[in-house]
């Protein structure tokens, strides 16, 4: 089997970057969302995940880097700079990995989209301290990649929430990412980097319990996060023209994926549109109409226990009108999702499976680990959930290629 980083080197313009003979373990880690205000048990144990495999392939199957939160108005390269400035033990065992003959794939995730580029390969030398052989076994692919069967991808781009244009423009972000920007960012919640498919009501119950006295201060950004994704949703969506800027690469990519152009087309339909291309859709996702009925409910109670009941007809009528809000938006629907990540980037799987010949289908992003026949996630390294330490998967090649789950006590 070729191995996998001589198949990417062509997409950043490196031949001969992997003797053909070598036949290296390749092992998938996802969602590490490393920034500097990580904890440094994160950033030690990559630094023991390098360790342990030496001279190996390791894939970053999107959002390594949290750089939609934690700069997100700062340049990829002094963004990476930075993180690693402040993880120095991490820079210096990923140089020492690098400079040993370890590879490292960077795929683009929702939250690392800029990672994904071609360029991004010196920012990441640079800031680690690499340089000649050691920086050409660093790779980056804005997409998916494909070597004997098994592709693998964030999977953000099957998540209407945090669904780019095009995965292959890092231009209009998704719902997910404006929220990271503009919410987590400045308010510094991070913990809500791992409630991404959680309801509005259950996260602003959560604030009080994380936040405290800051609770209010935070709920109030939220809400003017939520009013500025209105601003950019459905007529005032710009994200056709890096649709269509990204379809125009389709052919190249295929080129530089080692597939038919045929397996980029598929994988592309399979993708559902942003969340953001709909005003309705995304008003009904922020869940504003139950937010408008619960102020014309309180406003009318609060009419009528200021003036009485017998005649006070406004408060009457603002409480009927927030019932009747109320009772509608139930009706249309409690889960404006339509299911969970977990849900549909399973099913995405299937399709990717059944429509692109993949055998094996392997995504981050959802924060759940997965293992079966042909999907496997990752799970987060960084949050991991119900297991005995920080997950990650080994490919296993062959005529049918497996994911085989180890974890990082």
């Amino acid at each position: 089997m070729l191995p996998l980083l001589v198949a990417l080197s062509r997409a950043n313009g490196n031949t001969g970057l992997v003797d053909g003979e070598k036949r290296a373990r390749t092992f998938v880690v996802g969602d590490v969302h490393l920034t500097r205000h990580s904890p440094p048990d994160v950033a030690d144990a990559l630094g023991r995940l390098l360790e342990r495999h030496p001279g190996e392939r390791l894939v970053f199957a999107g959002d390594f880097l949290d750089l939609a939160t934690d700069a997100p108005n700062t340049a990829c390269r002094e963004a990476v700079r930075d993180v690693f400035g402040v993880h120095d033990t991490l820079r210096r065992k990923l140089a020492e990995f690098l400079d040993a003959g370890g590879e490292v794939a960077l795929l683009g995730g929702n939250h690392d989209a800029a990672l994904g580029a071609p360029e991004a390969v010196q920012h990441v030398a640079a800031a680690v301290g690499v340089v000649g052989a050691a920086q050409k076994r660093i790779v980056t692919r804005p997409w998916f990649l494909r070597e004997g069967g098994v592709h693998l991808e964030h999977g953000h781009v099957y998540d209407p929430d945090n669904a780019p244009a095009h995965p292959l423009v890092d231009g209009v972000a998704g719902l997910g990412v404006h929220f990271s920007a503009k919410f987590i960012h400045p308010t510094q919640a991070y913990r809500f980097m791992h409630a991404n498919d959680a309801m509005p009501l259950e996260l602003l119950i959560t604030a009080f319990r994380w936040y405290g006295p800051r609770a209010p201060e935070v709920i109030a950004r939220y809400f003017e996060t939520a009013f500025t994704a209105l601003a950019q949703a459905g007529p005032f969506y710009r994200g056709a023209a890096d649709r269509t800027l990204g379809m125009e690469r389709h052919a190249r990519y295929a080129e530089d994926a080692g597939v038919p152009a045929s397996v980029v087309e598929a994988v592309f339909a399979i993708g559902g549109p942003s969340t953001f291309e709909s005003w309705p859709r995304t008003f009904a996702r922020l869940y504003l109409d139950r937010v408008a009925a619960t102020l014309a409910i309180a406003a009318g109670l609060g009419a009528l226990a200021v003036s009485g009941t017998r005649q006070n007809a406004k408060g009457w009528a603002t409480l009927g009108l927030g019932g009747a809000l109320m009772a509608g938006s139930w009706l249309a629907g409690g889960d404006r999702y339509g299911g969970t990540v977990v849900a549909r980037l399973a099913a995405a799987a299937e399709r990717i499976a059944d429509e692109s010949d993949a055998k094996l289908v392997v995504f981050g992003h959802a924060h759940r680990e997965a293992l079966g026949e042909r999907y496997a996630n990752t799970g987060s390294f960084t949050w991991p959930v119900d297991a005995p330490g920080r997950p990650y998967l080994e490919i296993v090649p062959g005529d049918r290629p497996r994911a085989v789950r180890h974890y990082l006590a």
